[in-house]
């Protein structure tokens, strides 16, 4: 038996010593050929990457507002607010349409002087028996001004849900309370060029979020694309936490990771912070390119520290310039991603200072 042990043991480090040595390979091949890179911050996070990638979209989703940074930035521009108020109406006609289940939703509120704008929808649920029927909902969506960049952001509101019944002065109260809510958080985005130490979360290289507390739920999934014409070269990075009593939910979220390491070989990889598997394998139709997922080998609940970090993606050398291409491999080029992914440095401030 304790022989058994020492194999396990002595094979555990091996695939740790292993992944590290593949980084520190794929360091050297990415130095000593000057692939130029430009590191990229999201979330907690910050990663590396070549400079021919670009963020193709990123999505957050916190306590009071849901943001896809890449489309909800918009220039500057005489009538936005009026071309915002018909994107707003237009989405939100077809509740109103007689014949549908919420025929009688109405707009509740609507402010165009407020920081930031907002347009608020009371969706009516009273027509047809079910479990909407019992609720009060609100959707809410927000407008903010950017002044020092000349843009505005386009942000949904989490929505406002409130158990039916309710006196006409409470759920006044009450849906003006979590409207405030979301306006405030909303105004805790800033500008703020990266690199900084701040708390809280890079939306992109260019702004901001920190709301001055511990988020309680805070999930983000970020891609980025090449550049180059006709490339099929991603990355997609998954972060997720969750609270305490949530875990069957998040065992339902790592099966899938449980299953790869049943039936295919890893390696064992370090990512922010976080020892995971990577998972890689060749493309069929292209052998210059190599496809990877890493998936972490312990998540906690209730701990901001150690998330759900799902990666996925698929490098190919053709996207480097020529002289390179035969030098550097798809795995170099993996390894050196991964490897560079950490917790941007400030980030935790708020789970240091907040968690329990």
């Amino acid at each position: 038996m304790k022989g058994f042990k020492a194999v396990v043991v002595f094979y555990s480090m091996a695939l740790v010593l292993q992944g590290c040595n593949h980084i520190a390979k794929s360091k050297d091949a990415m130095m000593d050929n000057k692939i130029q890179t430009k590191k990229k911050c999201f979330g907690r996070y910050e990663v590396e990457l070549p400079d021919y990638m670009f963020m193709h979209s990123g999505n957050y989703w916190f306590e009071n507002f849901y943001l896809e940074i890449v489309r909800s930035v918009k220039k500057e521009r005489s009538g936005i607010e009026k071309d915002w108020e018909r994107y707003v109406k237009k989405t939100i006609a077809p509740d109103m349409r007689q014949g549908m289940s919420s025929f009688g939703s109405k707009i509740a509120h609507q402010d165009m002087k407020s920081d930031p704008r907002v347009i608020m929808e009371y969706i009516e649920t009273t027509n047809d028996v079910s479990s909407l029927s019992s609720l009060y909902l609100f959707r809410t969506f927000y407008l903010k001004e950017i002044k020092e960049r000349k843009e505005w952001l386009v942000i949904d509101g989490k929505g406002i849900q409130l158990q039916r019944p309710l006196s006409e002065d409470q759920l006044r109260q009450q849906v003006q309370r979590k409207l405030d809510a979301e306006m405030d958080d909303i105004n805790k985005i800033t500008y703020k060029p990266y690199p900084h130490y701040a708390p809280g979360f890079c939306l992109d290289n260019e702004y901001h979020y920190y709301p001055g507390r511990l988020e309680k739920n805070e999930f983000y999934h970020m891609v980025w694309h090449s550049k180059r014409e006709g490339s099929k070269t991603f990355l997609s990075v998954d972060v997720e936490n969750y609270q305490k009593g949530q875990e069957s939910k998040l065992e339902s979220r790592v099966s899938k990771g449980k299953l790869l390491q049943l039936f295919f070989p890893s390696t064992t990889v370090e990512v922010g912070g976080m020892k995971g598997e990577l998972y890689t394998s060749r493309d069929k139709s292209n052998p210059s390119a190599r496809e990877f997922q890493w998936i972490p080998s312990h998540v906690e609940t209730g701990n901001h520290m150690k998330p759900l970090i799902k990666i996925a993606g698929r490098f190919d050398t053709r996207d480097l310039p020529p002289e390179l291409r035969d030098k550097v491999s798809g795995e170099e080029l993996a390894m050196w991603v991964l490897g560079s992914i950490k917790m941007r440095k400030g980030a935790d401030e708020d789970i240091q200072m907040f968690a329990q």
